[in-house]
Order: structure tokens, then C-alpha cells, then sequence
């Protein structure tokens, strides 16, 4: 037997994915929301018998490890050590080559960030404990986010990894040790705080050195070249900076609580936050935003606060994130500095005003609202300004809008625009239009997962006709009740609904028989606890979906009223408004205050 089966026999996938999904009893299986796509209806099922979960709503499923390398964004290998350590399974004399390296690369980061740790805590590095402590870390924080100091030595770390038993050419792989041009090895951070980067597992896998401060009007200057100000490890087996974002190993549970990620430049500012009792946040440590990044938020959080530093860049930065944001379908929004605040950057506020950044972030206004302040759209109307900046502006503005991944939210939006500029809607629609599609990044993994995860949008309609199929399949008392209210039904399940109540009699098409074959699947999994409460959600189902078809037609009489109107066709139009009398009525006797969820 593998090891891979070993531990599927020892671990029950139901009490594992409890961990990260509630999960409620549904018939012989369990029940939740799914974790890999935004739901309020529960489509997410686990077999404890089959020991596999699959979600109805995104298609996606499998077993222990692939919810596990889904959930984490791990390797297969990954999952396998994680799982094995639960199970109580040892696998160490499983590793091959590669793994035994990769496990090479993260003890020189762990030995390398114990180095650091033990420089700081040296009487030598008074001045850096007095520099942090000024900057207002309390020791405790300082500990408990390891931060150390690399000394202004030549090749201190490269000589106290060697001696520990690491080979020159690990250090060097692993982005701690840089080779000469002389052959020789020097260190790669010297005189710098070292913030250690941490994966989701909470390992040290890189680093992010920051140069000690000079007198004002000082430069730190190497061989005639002036030092950047922060330094980065460089990408290694186990360190991609595309994927890793600052802070996520020691947020990601409170990110999940509040389903919002507060997202930061730097370290300083994500710890002086976090010091401050800001806990959901997360730092892009000095590198640009990735849809990678974002891919790994959007598992956790429906929300992104942004809070960015108030100069140019900053502005500038959180520009281009509310875009790719905004694409990823996030709820994104701003944090404001009022400008009587003295201290603009989040690390400053958090020292200056205790309890100032959770104000902050509890008051960020829509991403929106930020840029039509930004772009002064006031309510002052555009043909009172006569202005080629405020066409522009509106057209910046346009752009945004565009890549809002939400339609309803985009017709907001749009609505907001026409009431402060004072311009049609169907005008700026047709701006929008002439406006050049944003070439945002894409997730790397995002082509591969496509074919994947094929579950179209369905309209609401579609899913209470497969959830009235899925009872009366379940149970068989109901058919009678069911057929004899399907008219109100989609076309396309009444013809699934007449397929399962008399296959022999009922021929499906090759476009409708997998729809019957994927509701056959859902059938035995997804039950209600009795004959007596299937009856009530079926009657609920058919109201709702009784008011699904008459906000089509009420909105079907709107058009044709309006078409009426411009016509000044009276007959017509009398006609229609009776009709539309009639729905509205229809709608306000089955609209009830208590819908199904």
C-alpha cells in the first residue's frame, strides 16, 4: 500500500475539510458553502462513505489531497507531508532528489534567519534595536515577527552556514550567498534589518533586507553605486514572489473570519498595523501586485482594502490594483488620510495614533467613490464646466468601470457617473465602449483550470428547476404535485422532469441529456431530511419560481410600456399598464416576507 492510500485510511476527509468549511448533515453526506467560488446557496458536498467532495456550483472535486493542493495552492508533495504528519505517517524515506533539495534550501533559510535573529540581539546592534524601537516596534512584536540584522560584514552569514554543514553551493542557490567575479563568496545583505518572508506554512523561504539609516543627506554607497534602499532574495525552488504575499501565514484565519484582506506595501507597515490590533493583513513587500496574489486572497476574502502610502507611487499603485481587483471580482476599497493628519503611511499612523488604523479601515470608501474624488466628478453638471480635463477625467473614470467584473455593479456605477457630470447613461455606455480593453495580468494557473471548471452562471430559474427535479427524484409521493405545476418550469426541465418520472416514454436531446445526467449525480447526495419538508421546499420553490417568471414579464410590459409612450399609441399603452397591474399585483400576493435561501 503507498503512502498517498495509507493516509486516506487513516484521515476522514469530512473531519479535515470541517477545518476549513462548516459543514451541516445533507441525507448520508455533508453540506456547506463552497470555498473555491463565491455562494450564498451551499453546493458543496462531502461523501464520507466515497471519502470525495465535489461542488455543484464550480464543478470542482476530488479527494483529501486535491482539496488540500487546491485550497493551500501547494504541490502534490506538499500536501502529502502536511497530511502525512496528521496521519501520524512517517514519508521521509520517500523524498527523491529534488525533494531532499528543496529541504536543503529551507534549512539555510531557517539556519539563516536564526543568524540574523542572534546579530540583533548582540550589544554591537544597539543602534538597530534603538532605530525599531524608535520607529515604535515593542520587543515583543520585533520577536514575534523575527526580525534580525545582518551585519556589515563581508561574508559572516556565508562562513556560519558553511560551518553548520551547508554546502557553498546551497547557500548560493538558496539567494543568501553571491559569487565574485573572483571565484570568492560574499553575503548578499549586509548592514540591513532582515524581515524574514514566510510561505503559507509558515516557513521561512526568503528574505526582504532593509539598509540601516544614514545622516540626512547621506547615500550607502557600494564600489561607486549608490545601495537600494530595501533588497529582496532572488526567486529560488521554494520562493516566487508572484505567489507570496507578506503576512498571509499569520493573517490568513483572521482573513477568513472577516472575509476582508487589508492589503499594504511593506513590512513595517503590515507589523506597526498588526502591533496595533489590525490582525487581516497582508503586504506585497516592495513588489508588484500579481493576479496570483490576488488568486490566493480570493479563496479567503470577498474584500480588499486598500492602504497605501499617500504619495504619488502609492496613488499611483493603488490605481493599478483597483483594477485587476475589480477584475478578480473583488469588493474593493479604499482607505482615506484626512488631511489633518500630520503622518500619511499606515507604519507612521499606527505609531502616532493608537487605534487610528482599525478607524481607517472600518471608514474605507468604495474604490469607486475614491477615484471619482480623485478625478473631481462633483456634482457641478459637465455642460456648466465645458472642461476637455473633465472629459478626460471621465473617460479615466470609464475605464475603471469597465473592469468591474459585475454587471449590477457596473450599472451603478454608471448611474453615479451620469448624476454628478449630468450625462445619459446610454452616452457613456457608448464612451465605454470606444475605450480600449485593460490588458490585466493573468494567473498563470488561471488557463490551465478553465477547462476544469465549465459550471456556467446559471440563472436562477435553471437552479430551482434542477433543485424541483432533484426532490421529486428523492421523492416519488411528489411527482403528481410537480407536474402538475411545470409549465411554470424552464422548457429545458420539464423535459428532464418528464425524462426521470417515465424514461422509456421520453427521449432527450444530446444537448439536454447530460443536464439529466449531472441532476441524477446531485439526486443522491443532495437530500432533505424528510417527506413532509420536501413537500414544504418544493411548494417554496415553485412560488419563487412563480415570481421568477413574473419579474420577466413585468419586465418584458416596462419596455413595451415605454415603446407605447413614445409612440403615443394610447391603446396599446392602456393595455400594457392593465397587464402591468395584473403582475404586480400577482407578484405582491406571492412575495412573502420569509424566501427560501
Amino acid at each position: 500500500m503507498d503512502t498517498a492510500q495509507q493516509i486516506k485510511e487513516k484521515l476522514d476527509i469530512a473531519d479535515f475539510i470541517r477545518a476549513y468549511v462548516p459543514l451541516n448533515p445533507a441525507g448520508r453526506n455533508l453540506k456547506g458553502n463552497c470555498p473555491f467560488h463565491k455562494e450564498k446557496t451551499p453546493s458543496f458536498m462531502v461523501s464520507p462513505d466515497r471519502q470525495i467532495w465535489h461542488c455543484f456550483g464550480c464543478s470542482l472535486g476530488g479527494d483529501i489531497f486535491g482539496f488540500l493542493m487546491r485550497y493551500e495552492n501547494i504541490e502534490f508533495f506538499d500536501a502529502l507531508k502536511i497530511l502525512a504528519e496528521k496521519a501520524g505517517i512517517e514519508i521521509a524515506h520517500s523524498f527523491g532528489p529534488d525533494q531532499k533539495a528543496i529541504q536543503v534550501l529551507y534549512q539555510a533559510n531557517l539556519l539563516a534567519k536564526e543568524f540574523f535573529q542572534q546579530q540583533l540581539a548582540l550589544s554591537s546592534s544597539k543602534g538597530v534595536l534603538d532605530y525599531l524601537t524608535a520607529r515604535g516596534l515593542k520587543p515583543e512584536t520585533i520577536a514575534e515577527f523575527e526580525i534580525g540584522f545582518a551585519p556589515d560584514q563581508t561574508e559572516a552569514l556565508t562562513r556560519f552556514l558553511i560551518d553548520k554543514g551547508l554546502a557553498i553551493q546551497v547557500v548560493e542557490k538558496a539567494g543568501l550567498s553571491l559569487k565574485t567575479e573572483r571565484g570568492t563568496y560574499r553575503d548578499r545583505f549586509r548592514n540591513r534589518i532582515m524581515f524574514p518572508l514566510y510561505n503559507q506554512f509558515g516557513k521561512v523561504v526568503a528574505f526582504t533586507g532593509r539598509i540601516m539609516p544614514l545622516p540626512v543627506g547621506a547615500l550607502a554607497k557600494e564600489g561607486g553605486f549608490e545601495l537600494p534602499k530595501y533588497v529582496n532574495s532572488p526567486e529560488t525552488a521554494i520562493f516566487q514572489k508572484s505567489k507570496l504575499l507578506y503576512g498571509l501565514h499569520k493573517s490568513k484565519n483572521f482573513i477568513r473570519e472577516t472575509k476582508t484582506a487589508v492589503l499594504m506595501e511593506g513590512q513595517m507597515d503590515l507589523i506597526m498595523s498588526w502591533q496595533d490590533g489590525v490582525k487581516n493583513l497582508v503586504a506585497t513587500s516592495g513588489t508588484a501586485l500579481t493576479a496570483e496574489h490576488l488568486k490566493s486572497l480570493r479563496r479567503s476574502a470577498d474584500a480588499l482594502v486598500l492602504s497605501f502610502d499617500q504619495d504619488e507611487a502609492g496613488k499611483m499603485a493603488a490605481e493599478r490594483t483597483i483594477d485587476m481587483a475589480n477584475s478578480a471580482d473583488f469588493a474593493v476599497k479604499v482607505i482615506k488620510v484626512a488631511p489633518e493628519l500630520t503622518v500619511k503611511d499606515p507604519a507612521d499612523i499606527a505609531q502616532a495614533q493608537p487605534g487610528m488604523m482599525a478607524k481607517l479601515v472600518a471608514e474605507a470608501v468604495p474604490a469607486m467613490e475614491y477615484l471619482m474624488e480623485k478625478y473631481q466628478l462633483s456634482s457641478i453638471k459637465y455642460q456648466d464646466r465645458g472642461s476637455e480635463v473633465l472629459k478626460k477625467n471621465v473617460r479615466a473614470v470609464l475605464a475603471k468601470v469597465k473592469n468591474i467584473s459585475s454587471a449590477v455593479e457596473r450599472d451603478y456605477w454608471l448611474k453615479e457617473i451620469s448624476n454628478r457630470v449630468g450625462i445619459d447613461i446610454p452616452v457613456l455606455q457608448e464612451e465605454a465602449a470606444a475605450i480600449p480593453e485593460a490588458r490585466l495580468p493573468v494567473a498563470d494557473s488561471q488557463q490551465e483550470e478553465a477547462p476544469r471548471s465549465p459550471a456556467p452562471n446559471l440563472p436562477r430559474k435553471d437552479l430551482i428547476g434542477q433543485r424541483i427535479i432533484t426532490l421529486v427524484m428523492n421523492y416519488r409521493e411528489l411527482s403528481d404535485l410537480a407536474k402538475g405545476q411545470s409549465e411554470e418550469m424552464p422548457e429545458v426541465y420539464r423535459q428532464v422532469l418528464g425524462y426521470h418520472l417515465d424514461p422509456k416514454s421520453v427521449i432527450l436531446g444530446a444537448e439536454i441529456q447530460p443536464i439529466a445526467d449531472m441532476i441524477n449525480l446531485r439526486s443522491g447526495i443532495e437530500l432533505t431530511s424528510d417527506a413532509i419538508k420536501a413537500k414544504e421546499e418544493l411548494a417554496e420553490l415553485f412560488r419563487q419560481l412563480k415570481i421568477e417568471n413574473l419579474r420577466g414579464k413585468k419586465q418584458e410590459l416596462l419596455w413595451t410600456i415605454k415603446m407605447a409612450e413614445q409612440k403615443n399609441d394610447e391603446p396599446g399603452l392602456s393595455i400594457a399598464l392593465s397587464a402591468f397591474d395584473k403582475v404586480m399585483k400577482e407578484m405582491q400576493n406571492l412575495e412573502k416576507p420569509a424566501s427560501l435561501a
